[in-house]
């Protein structure tokens, strides 16, 4: 559908930036209500519960393959600070930012 992928590439090139859900509807020319609808439908989430996971997802990616501080992936990736952004990292993944890159430099080497 060219409406979840409008929403979605929004999503994909604008998550390090403060992001609405209206804002990602838009992007598919459509209303907040069916942007909602539409990920629910599609997906199974919703648009911020999506964003989240993806904003996560790229911290990650980046605690892994860069020495880049903790609060500047937390801002780089939308995080409004570093405590918000290591509380909800914990909450996916059962370890703070810097176990996590921890974890993944002793396993690498």
């Amino acid at each position: 559908d060219e409406k979840i992928k409008g929403m979605l590439n929004c999503i994909h090139e604008h998550f390090g930036e403060r992001l609405s859900v209206a804002e990602i509807a838009a992007a598919a020319f459509i209303s907040e209500r069916e942007g909602y609808w539409l990920f629910q439908q599609v997906l199974r989430t919703t648009p911020a519960d999506y964003l989240r996971r993806y904003r996560l997802q790229a911290a990650g990616r980046l605690l892994k393959e860069s020495t880049a501080a903790i609060g500047d992936i937390a801002l780089q990736c939308g995080f409004g600070s570093a405590s918000a952004f290591g509380k909800a990292f914990r909450e996916q993944n059962g370890l703070t930012p810097v176990q996590y890159r921890r974890q993944w430099q002793d396993w690498n080497k």
